[in-house]
């Protein structure tokens, strides 16, 4: 009868074993997926943060040319680069070679 004692006692050790092995396991896929996923989060964040940098650089000289919205030369010196605009009498010379 002590034989049929330590099977029972051996049966219920074996299969929680089996479910702690197979609970660690499932554990440690969960665990390396969640890096995977955090490695990436971060790296989004740091695009994101770069995207961030670069609107608040533009934003600042946007609001420099804001601040010279009533200077004539400013204005002068936009419509000449951007628009190509001469005063009468000027002439605009393009450089062909760049």
């Amino acid at each position: 009868m002590a034989k049929n004692a330590n099977k029972a006692k051996r049966g219920p050790s074996f299969i929680t074993a089996l479910v702690l092995v197979v609970l660690v396991a499932v554990m440690g896929i969960e665990l390396v997926q969640m890096s995977s996923r955090l490695r990436s989060a971060r790296s989004e964040e740091a695009a994101i943060a770069a995207q961030v940098q670069q609107r608040r650089q533009e934003n600042e000289a946007l609001k420099s040319d804001l601040s010279k919205a009533n200077d004539v030369e400013f204005i002068k010196d936009l419509a000449r680069s951007q628009l190509g605009l001469a005063e009468e009498g000027e002439r605009i010379f393009y450089d062909v070679n760049d």
